[in-house]
This record gives structure tokens, sequence and C-alpha cells, in this order.
């Protein structure tokens, strides 16, 4: 279980997560794998990685069945007589967590259970807010992340369609001393360049060229481990024209790409 799904797990009621112990639940489990999966464990896995995403409202209850059919590849009447177990038998106990559950147990041709299912409070009710304010947060990001456009090229490449590439800083000094500038610089990926060249030459350095410069020049001296990464990759850009992944959205290298 990663961070994200631990997050997002401690939101969910109490009474809900305490409804996966409950013997209606073993036993609605129990009876969907007697009727249809028998002793295959692959998709008793399946199952209840859907269960657990329909806890964490990640599968809306409305999309269940067309999930089962798809991910357990069963045909559209066994699926849905999977869901309606589900439903009936595991998750009306908890009918306030799952607004319109009624309604998908009818449009499934299923009876509504006569029990009456747990009340959710005012607390459980803040904490629904929550958990909704968090999924439309995570939709945002996603759709952040996608909007953004990856553009694999060498750092001399880079620096002719995106000048501002050579704007980026590598390290965390004040600045570094140019041979050719009057007075000492930021220490940004073109300057690096240009100290680069200016020191070791006008021409492709070999591995070893190229590490006595990040490790034991003046400028490198206080980097750190993934500084003195950073700049070597770019310095081996120039070198060997490996490609460097720019984010159009950052207007950046970015460096988390590369591994």
């Amino acid at each position: 279980m990663n961070k994200k799904t631990k997050e997002k797990l401690k939101m969910v009621p109490s009474f809900v997560r305490d409804s996966m112990f409950e013997d209606y639940t073993s036993d609605a489990i129990g009876k969907i794998i007697n009727e249809y999966i028998k002793e295959d464990d692959n998709k008793l896995s399946v199952l209840k990685n859907i269960i657990g995403l329909t806890i964490l409202k990640d599968i809306k209850i409305e999309d269940i069945s067309n999930v089962i059919q798809t991910d357990l590849e069963y045909d559209k009447s066994k699926s849905q007589d999977i869901a309606l177990i589900i439903l009936r038998e595991m998750l009306f106990p908890i009918a306030s967590y799952f607004p319109g559950i009624e309604d998908e147990i009818l449009r499934l041709g299923g009876e509504i259970p006569k029990g009456k299912p747990k009340k959710l409070g005012e607390q459980l009710l803040k904490r629904e807010e929550e958990m909704d304010k968090m999924k439309e947060e995570e939709k945002q990001a996603e759709a952040e992340r996608m909007a953004d456009t990856i553009i694999s090229k060498s750092i001399d490449e880079l620096s002719k369609e995106f000048p501002v590439v050579g704007n980026q800083q590598i390290g965390s000094q004040e600045s570094i001393t140019i041979k050719t500038k009057p007075e000492p610089m930021k220490p940004l990926i073109k300057y690096w360049l240009e100290d680069y060249k200016e020191k070791m030459g006008y021409y492709n350095h070999s591995n070893i060229e190229r590490v006595q410069y990040v490790y034991h020049d003046k400028n490198t001296k206080s980097m750190n481990g993934e500084e003195r990464r950073q700049l070597n990759l770019i310095l081996k850009s120039v070198d060997e024209k490996i490609l460097l992944p720019y984010s159009t959205k950052t207007k950046k290298i970015d460096f988390s790409r590369i591994e």
C-alpha cells in the first residue's frame, strides 16, 4: 500500500473500515468465491482490489459491474450478479457512505435489503467532504501533469530552441568565477558551459576530463552530490549529445526523470 493510499484510507470513516471485518463482508466474499471465482487466486486478488478501490471511492458504485466485467473478464450477466452481492450484502449496511446505492441495486435488477443501514454522523459527513476535496485535488494535479510536455534533446539543441534553459540554476552556491567575466556570475547553465569550455577546451571531452572538472574545479567545491550529478549530465550532453528532458511547463530540465 503506497503513501497516498494510506492517507486516503485514514480519511475513510472508522465504521466503514470496520465493516470490512464484519461477518457479512466475509460471507459475501465467500459467496462470490463459491459461486463464481472458485479456486482462482488471481481473480480473487483482482476482486479484493476492486472492493478496496470502491471503499476509497476510486471506483464509483455505478461502475462496479463494468469494472468487474473488464478486470475479471466475465460476461455482463455474471458481472452484474457479483456487483449485486457486493452492493446488497457488503455495502448496503454502510449505505449512508454510498449515496445512490439503492438506485444502483434496483438498476441491476436487485431488491433493496430490509435491514436499516448505519447512519453517517455530522463529523463523518465532514470527513466525506474532505475526501471529495482530496479527490478533486488529485484530479487537478493529474490534469496539470498531463498538460506538461517533455521534450528530449541535447543541451545545445535545447539552448537554441528554448534559450530560457540557459538561465536554469545548477548548484546552490551564490556565484561562480569565470575567466572571461569581470565579476562572479550566478551558477546558471549558460555560465557553467562557458566556464567548462574556457577551462577544458572547445572540443568533446572524455569522461575522465569531465569528472576532473565536476569534482575538482574551484567552482564546484561546495556542490553536493545531486548538484554534481546535474552538472555532469549537462556537460555529458555537450560532449556526448545525450538527451535531456525539458519541461515546457516549468521551462527547466527535469532531472528527476533521469535515473
